[in-house]
């Protein structure tokens, strides 16, 4: 690229690739600098044999957002959305979950009759946070709880509207705590708290949001394939006069005068634009690609210690279904717990006494294996410092690490067999990923899959909920960590921050 760059983009994220898009649609030069050799961060698909299966997400809502998106960025062709089913069983409870909130009410009204009026308050109680989420322009950039012109203040707080006073306290108001005084049967509580069969943890609004998306909106998968949509972009980037280097890993953003005026990657060499897009996740991009000084108004301890959401053990397979009884996967998602037993919480080896996920990839993506063949994603959370002793290095293990996550992926297909009878015998190709996975090729700050953590706790110590304008001059941040939670789930929301974060650009 011959010139003065204008904005460097860290990372081929979805969020970079869109304000990549944007941003040459508007005019500017733009290079994308990509550690990896594919695009679309874990929007991506790997080959192993003759199937391709995904490095994250398996599909995501508000599909007309996403095609409002990728509009936006001047991508025309026609992308189909086809909706996803949501099932839960365990040895309590077995429910699809993918379905109107009201028809849900029903069905859990019929099969607990004795929680019928605690149904009906919570669900009331549901339908208000929903409702409080959807009548503000809450997640605006520019929202804040402060003096702004609009509907009449709370006497308690002439600063806040009476909307505004009720977003923040349902932001704060723990799931548990309404569901405890409601729901005395603890799967049932449970489930409604955290969509599963864990203890909710989750506050009243985020939980609305969460429930609004499953069972309201949908969740969607295109058909073109999450993949799909990061190659689209990255096409239009490229058809836009834009520069995207694969393999290219970014180690410092350079600052000069308080400003981001470029980058220094692996290979030494100094780029500088006028403006950078980290498409890095939030904890990376201050902690590790600035230096403390650069960034003297950032609170970086408080960076460091809002939690993200956990990391994940995933295992593909391929499989011949003429050897296995694949029936119990209804719907595209099954999430399956075949024990609950009593004494706290599981080991995280003890795949029985957890809820683990089954997805029938080969239902969503039937192109994406052999033609005769199936292909299964299983995913169980798993704590990143269970593996952090394994990790000697970036994408160097200590002896004996293959072996012990081999018996982890066999482990778990050992579990969803006691499901999908005769599993173990029909896999024909297994490849596992681990949180060491999701940090060193997934570029996830330990392992991290989903944002920062829902659980409920105040994120007040972050500079606000929408983080695409960073404390450092120059600097923007892109993708799903650039929102201290995921209001459109995980890839809408990756859209919409990299687009917001061309539109500052281009505004400015």
């Amino acid at each position: 690229m011959v010139g003065m760059i204008d904005v460097i983009v860290v990372g081929a994220g979805l969020g970079g690739l869109i304000a990549a898009a944007k941003l040459a649609r508007g005019g500017k030069k733009v290079l994308v600098l990509e550690k990896k050799s594919l695009p679309g961060g874990t929007s991506y698909v790997f080959r192993r044999g003759a199937y391709l299966f995904p490095m994250g997400p398996l599909s995501f809502s508000f599909p007309g957002r996403v095609h409002g998106f990728l509009k936006e960025a001047g991508v025309a062709e026609a992308v189909s959305f086809r909706r996803n089913g949501f099932e839960l069983k365990t040895p309590f409870l077995g429910i699809v979950m993918s379905r109107p909130l009201a028809d849900l009410h029903n069905a859990l009204a019929a099969a607990f009759p004795r929680e019928a009026q605690g149904l009906t308050e919570f669900f009331r109680e549901l339908a208000a946070a929903i409702a409080a989420s959807k009548d503000m322009d809450l997640w605006h950039p520019d929202f804040e709880f402060g003096p702004k012109p609009g509907p009449r203040r709370t006497p308690a707080d002439p600063g806040l509207s009476y909307r505004e006073a009720e977003v923040r306290r349902l932001s704060g108001v723990p799931a548990a705590s309404l569901l405890d005084q409601l729901i005395g049967n603890v799967p049932l509580k449970n489930f409604l708290g955290s969509m599963g069969s864990s203890p909710p943890e989750m506050s009243m609004l985020n939980l609305a949001l969460m429930w609004n998306i499953m069972a309201e909106e949908g969740i969607w998968f295109p058909s073109c394939g999450v993949h799909g949509i990061a190659e689209l972009l990255r096409r239009k980037v490229e058809e836009l006069g834009g520069e995207v280097r694969l393999a290219e890993p970014v180690r410092k953003i350079i600052v000069r005068d308080g400003w981001a005026a470029g980058v220094r990657t692996a290979k030494g060499e100094h780029i500088t634009a006028r403006a950078v897009v980290s498409n890095a996740d939030y904890k990376t991009t201050f902690l590790d690609l600035l230096e403390p000084a650069d960034v003297p108004g950032l609170d970086l301890e408080a960076v460091r210690s809002v939690p993200y959401t956990g990391s994940e053990l995933c295992v593909y397979l391929g499989v011949d279904p003429q050897r296995a009884d694949l029936a119990a996967v209804h719907a595209e998602h099954l999430f399956y717990r075949k024990e609950i037993r009593d004494g706290g919480p599981a080991h995280p080896e003890d795949f029985d006494n957890r809820e683990i996920e089954i997805c029938h990839w080969s239902r969503k993506a039937p192109e994406l294996a052999p033609a005769g063949r199936a292909s299964l994603v299983l995913r169980a959370s798993f704590p990143y410092d269970h593996f952090a002793a394994w990790r000697t290095g970036e994408k160097a293990r200590k002896e004996g690490y293959r072996e012990y996550k081999a018996g982890l992926a066999r482990r778990l297909v050992r579990t969803a067999e006691s499901i999908l009878p005769g599993l173990s015998g029909a896999v024909e190709v297994l490849e596992a990923a681990t949180p060491l996975t999701y940090r060193d090729w997934g570029g996830r700050y330990e392992g991290s899959i989903a944002g920062w953590s829902w659980a409920a706790r105040g994120s007040g110590a972050l500079p606000g909920k929408i983080l695409v304008r960073t404390p450092l001059p120059g600097l923007f941040a892109a993708g799903v960590y650039a929102a201290s939670e995921l209001f459109l789930g995980g890839v809408p929301t990756a859209l919409y921050t990299g687009s917001l974060a061309a539109e500052y650009i281009l505004a400015s």
